[in-house]
């Protein structure tokens, strides 16, 4: 009965990383819609840089990663519960404030700094609970949990155009921060520690370490090597998500065939995470991570800097299919690496240089 009961809560703690992916990168991801409508003539920040513009993406994508720095502090504090209903709120108030934005400024604090620290509130638990409850199809479960991400994308890129088509962008950003906080608060008590993890976390309580590490392990040529790796992969692999519709417009592609490029991209992202986490549990983690490092790289070398409408649409499926998986493989070979005993007090780490990479 015991063993049925930890699948059954392995399998909630997927459904709930599936949503808080699904929501958080998903309306993250395609930020692109927003700042392509941002600096139309009919946006609030028309005639301003881009690159300043793109700063708001960057932080919320970034925050969520860099302020997991914080884990270690919060969990001796709050529950899980309510460092999640905390983040979901806080989320869905960054997108709520920015509807009444006009300056770079206002959008960044709010639809970018609220929101990204909420994204962290309400993303982590999920990814530091669930490998636990895996062991052989590690892999896949994680996949399915990151999948998250693309299926999100592919969903809230098109109904973030069409919101802001059909009633406006102020309403397209109260919609959207309303739509977070209701599909959160349900995955907010999907999430429940391993056992293993409670029997040491009540050892550790008595005193409070902000960097529970093993110092012999962050100093590894290994987890260095890992840890530059998620840096140096974070750096680039939303820059062509964010230019995508704007990039496919400069081709004489439409603004709403510029969303659906996002939508498709990340749909494909997503069914490439569960299909490459099933070869990675069968052929190697790490081989994986390298096959689709490598050809990550390939594809923008080929196909991005060819400027033709056939390469661009060769790019979007392509490169969801290979970037894609890098995101679940990371902390899935940290658990195959430094071993799950480490993974849960080590985790932040590889989140703050991603976030790192993501703001540089």
């Amino acid at each position: 009965m015991g063993r049925k009961k930890f699948r059954y809560q392995g399998y909630m703690i997927v459904a709930a990383g599936f949503m808080c992916n699904f929501i958080i990168f998903g309306f993250a991801f395609t930020f692109g819609v927003f700042q392509d409508f941002y600096l139309s003539k009919g946006g609030p920040l028309y005639g301003k840089p881009v690159a300043t513009v793109s700063v708001i993406g960057t932080l919320a994508t970034s925050l969520t990663y860099m302020v997991t720095i914080g884990n270690n502090v919060l969990q001796h504090f709050f529950s899980i519960q309510q460092t999640m209903v905390l983040g979901s709120l806080l989320m869905a108030m960054g997108l709520i404030s920015a509807s009444w934005a006009q300056e770079i400024w206002q959008f960044a604090l709010s639809q970018g700094v609220m929101f990204g620290i909420g994204g962290f509130l309400t993303y982590l638990p999920a990814i530091v609970h669930a490998p636990p409850y895996f062991s052989a199809h590690r892999g896949i479960a994680m996949g399915i949990l990151f999948s998250g991400t693309g299926i999100g994308g592919l969903a809230l890129a098109p109904l973030t155009r069409y919101l802001i088509t059909k009633y406006g962008w102020q309403w397209a950003l109260r919609i959207c921060g309303i739509t977070t906080f209701v599909c959160l608060l349900p995955a907010t008590f999907l999430v429940h520690p391993h056992p293993s993890y409670v029997a040491t976390h009540k050892i550790k309580s008595a005193k409070i370490e902000v960097l529970h590490l093993n110092m012999s392990l962050v100093t590894s040529k290994k987890f260095i090597f890992h840890m530059t790796g998620a840096l140096l992969q974070s750096a680039g692999y939303l820059i062509p998500g964010y230019y995508m519709s704007s990039y496919g417009q400069t081709l004489g592609f439409s603004s709403n065939e510029g969303a659906v490029f996002i939508g498709i991209n990340n749909a494909v992202n997503g069914v490439s995470k569960v299909i490459v986490g099933y070869f990675a549990d069968n052929f190697g983690r790490l081989n994986m991570l390298l096959c689709c490092c490598f050809l990550s790289a390939v594809t923008v070398f080929a196909l991005w800097l060819v400027s033709t409408r056939s390469t661009l649409i060769d790019f979007v499926i392509l490169y969801g299919v290979v970037s894609g998986p890098i995101i679940s493989l990371l902390p899935t070979c940290m658990v195959e690496l430094f071993g799950v005993q480490h993974y849960q007090s080590s985790i932040w780490s590889l989140y703050f240089c991603g976030g790192v990479g993501t703001f540089l």
